[in-house]
């Protein structure tokens, strides 16, 4: 059977269906590595284009459904879709600093205990002789800013700095000395984020 090429409003339904619970099909999804991002939230891609097109989770392989997808871009893996949650929660603080009225009144009617999201996600099974040789490298000072380590580890009393891969793994970089940095903790967030 031909993979069907879903428009907007394919996907739209099948968030709407997913959304109000529906799931008709016997089958569970164990893992969920790839997903719909839609108005900033994400929805399991097979689940999602398995409702849009009417069809069982099992008609398609992932493979075939992003394929499908690919026109929409639409499609974040599972790290990269952490990533756009983060920018977007990062992009609400920041809208929240500029708005102190509505802050003031929102948080007077805010709930005392925040929402709870189950989420699956994809380790990387990193090479521990990549992270040594990195850390012995750098001697102790972050490879971004030059300063000694801040403070000393607990268990081994070693500079604390963190390794950063200059591409991220999860856009496929490699996990090699090359592409590896020791940083102190302030440079790594500056890395992600700044």
């Amino acid at each position: 059977m031909p993979v069907p090429k879903p428009e907007p409003s394919d996907i739209a339904k099948g968030i709407t269906r997913y959304k109000q619970g529906s799931r008709p099909w016997p089958e569970t999804i164990n893992r969920v590595d790839w997903f719909i991002a839609h108005e900033g939230e994400l929805y399991p891609l097979k689940y999602t284009f398995a409702l849009a097109m009417d069809v069982p989770p099992a008609t398609f392989t992932t493979d075939q459904m992003k394929a499908a997808m690919t026109h929409l871009n639409l499609i974040y893996h599972s790290l990269k879709a952490q990533r756009e949650i983060d920018r977007q929660f990062q992009d609400r603080v920041r809208e929240s600093l500029a708005d102190d009225v509505g802050r003031s009144r929102r948080l007077q009617n805010a709930e005392r205990r925040p929402k709870v999201a189950y989420t699956y996600q994809l380790v990387f099974l990193r090479n521990p002789d990549v992270v040594a040789e990195v850390l012995r490298q750098a001697n102790g000072k972050c490879r971004c800013c030059g300063q000694s380590a801040p403070f000393l580890g607990k268990s081994d009393g070693s500079p604390y700095l963190e390794v950063h891969h200059k591409v991220f793994l999860a856009d496929g970089g490699e996990d090699v000395v090359d592409n590896a940095e020791a940083l102190c903790p302030n440079c790594h967030r500056q890395k992600h984020y700044g």
